[in-house]
């Protein structure tokens, strides 16, 4: 936990109590405190300012003002300073807000007992996680999409079986909604002399697996690996591709196909000559490409989704969706809605935040 000081110092202010001399917080007159329960809060009363009309040491209470008293001193300790005193170096309160973590600390309030209405409320805030890793099992996955269709009693392996599947099935439409950035993957496959096509079969070691899309490449020269060139290929369809006069020509790569297919293929033209190919050092020459990749199935209910946190929300109500298909059709037409609705939100923030520039047509006359 942390350990958090403030500075103190005492001067006339206006507070809930009227003016006076009042405790200034970091040079703000009588704020509300927020103190974590486990955090650690000095009160560096070290001003000379803090002795004005007395020793004027910040303390704690259960009720407002301390009135009636009822101090309160759990995990409180005062520091008198050089002096004797608030007011002189050394000077301090420390508090460390519930140090026995299973009781938690009251609502607090700071004042001086010499001077009345110098302070104000010092509420208590139970402690975060501090983690950000919810990553929730399939099980768990299931089991509230499930809550979310209104399908009471118990469930079956038959049911888990379905709801697997059909979240399976939901990733697979998700395919179709467009570039995902998580799955977005560079693959680096090296070129081959005369070699036009490249794909898993051909070199697995290099070309993945999980391709779903191809979506830009480039020609990489790593000759000199402190100093890559890297330029861009053009991606062409299959009727440029097919129009191409000689498809083995060699030369430099400057175009690629790709043939989709359940095994993608990547066709190069040119063929890598002898000059840029890696017969020999397979790092020197390569064909690089972003690619989206697939999303992964579900496999064993003790597994976690291959989906990033700021789809979770879509994952659950979209399984829910497809479960209502099947068990409760009624709730459907609802649950699609809200399924859609927390999708689009998901797809809208899973963007690259580029900036955007308008440029204005401008169009010129002929003189007539």
């Amino acid at each position: 936990m942390a350990t958090i000081t403030y500075t103190v110092t005492v001067a006339s202010g206006t507070n809930q109590y009227g003016t006076a001399n009042k405790f200034y917080i970091n040079g703000e007159v009588s704020p509300v405190l927020y103190l974590q329960e486990g955090n650690t809060y000095i009160f560096d009363q070290s001003d000379t300012s803090n002795a004005t009309g007395g020793s004027q040491v910040l303390s704690f209470s259960t009720n407002a003002n301390n009135s009636p008293a009822a101090a309160y001193t759990t995990g409180v300790t005062t520091t008198a300073g050089s002096g004797g005193g608030a007011g002189s170096a050394g000077a301090k309160t420390t508090i460390i807000v519930a140090p026995v973590r299973t009781t938690g600390a009251p609502l607090l309030f700071y004042y001086s007992a010499v001077t009345a209405g110098m302070g104000n409320t010092a509420q208590t805030i139970s402690p975060t996680s501090e983690t950000t890793e919810f990553n929730p099992q399939i099980d768990e996955v299931i089991e509230e999409a499930f809550e979310r269709t209104g399908v009471r009693g118990v469930r079956t392996g038959f049911h888990l079986r379905s709801a697997r599947r059909s979240l399976n099935i939901m990733f697979q439409e998700w395919g179709n909604r467009g570039v995902h950035l998580w799955k977005v993957k560079l693959a680096k496959v090296p070129l081959v002399e005369g070699q036009a096509e490249y794909n898993f079969a051909a070199d697995s070691e290099n070309f993945p697996s999980d391709i779903d899309s191809v979506l830009e490449g480039y020609y990489r020269n790593n000759s000199t690996t402190t100093a890559p060139v890297d330029i861009a290929l053009t991606k062409i369809d299959r009727s440029a591709y097919s129009a191409t006069p000689n498809k083995l020509a060699k030369g430099t790569p400057s175009q690629y196909y790709v043939e989709r297919k359940l095994n993608p293929s990547v066709f190069l033209y040119t063929t890598p000559s002898s000059s840029v190919s890696s017969t020999t050092t397979p790092s020197s020459f390569q064909f690089c490409f972003y690619y989206l990749s697939k999303i992964q199935d579900v496999g064993a209910y003790n597994n976690t989704a291959d989906v990033v946190n700021r789809f979770y929300p879509c994952m659950m109500s979209g399984l829910a969706y497809y479960l209502s298909l099947k068990y409760s059709p009624d709730r459907s037409q609802e649950l699609e809605r809200r399924y859609e609705s927390e999708l689009l939100r998901a797809l809208d923030a899973d963007n690259q935040g580029t900036s955007t520039f308008i440029s204005p047509q401008t169009f010129y006359g002929d003189g007539v």
